[in-house]
């Protein structure tokens, strides 16, 4: 792995998809039977802030027909899975897409480390060995925000109550997933919890391994 910027990643996506001129900086046409596979490529260069697609069709004149545009739900941590569940459904042989993305640079731990300690709805403490504490936070935004910085959680419990340890070689995605389910059963019994989480800052640099993209294990392969 090596660190990436966002212009670097912006070149390396049109040099490999950009048979067709991009809308914009960060919008590329992208025929139907490459989505899943340009999805991917974003989740390897950890690009997961989508916020919609454009669906067309390709006329005998190869002029395109807008089909619609689809807004994804705002989740950042779920937006690659979204938007492939999408490119799944809408396979065609006539069938474009356009996705729209944003792109930042690879940040190293200690700008994460900052970022996570200055954001207000977390309180999080950073300790020496890059350890990441949280603590009283109502709901899944806050797991997901941390998992968002590359943050391996390794334990999430109800303040005085349960404690679900995850297992530390757990991916991105998998820990994600079962972090969620978990909180929100603790939450169907006692709507008041509060949760605290514990984890560690990991290093990020594109391309990152397949654990760490932020797609289920299916539509990793």
């Amino acid at each position: 792995m090596f660190s990436m910027d966002a212009a670097t990643k912006l070149l390396l996506l049109q040099r490999e998809y950009g048979g067709a001129p991009p809308f914009s900086e960060a919008e590329l046409l992208i025929p139907a039977s490459q989505a899943l596979t340009f999805l991917r490529r974003l989740a390897e260069l950890d690009l997961s802030l989508l916020s919609g697609v454009e669906l067309f069709e390709r006329l005998p004149d190869q002029t395109l027909l807008v089909q619609g545009l689809h807004s994804f739900s705002g989740d950042r941590t779920l937006g690659l899975t979204e938007a492939a569940t999408f490119a799944q459904t809408h396979q065609g042989p006539h069938t474009a897409m356009v996705f729209t993305y944003d792109v930042f640079d690879d940040l190293p731990v200690s700008e994460r480390s900052a970022l996570l300690q200055e954001k207000p709805s977390l309180g999080a403490r950073i300790f020496a060995e890059g350890e990441v504490e949280v603590r009283g936070v109502l709901g899944s935004q806050a797991m997901s925000d941390l998992v968002w910085h590359h943050v391996q959680l390794f334990q999430v419990s109800v303040e005085g109550g349960a404690t679900l340890e995850l297992p530390r070689d757990l991916g991105r995605y998998e820990q994600l997933e079962q972090a969620t389910a978990w909180i929100r059963a603790r939450l169907a019994e006692t709507p008041e919890a509060r949760f605290g989480l514990k984890g560690v800052l990991l290093p990020s640099s594109s391309p990152l391994p397949k654990d760490q993209w932020l797609l289920p294990l299916a539509l990793r392969r």
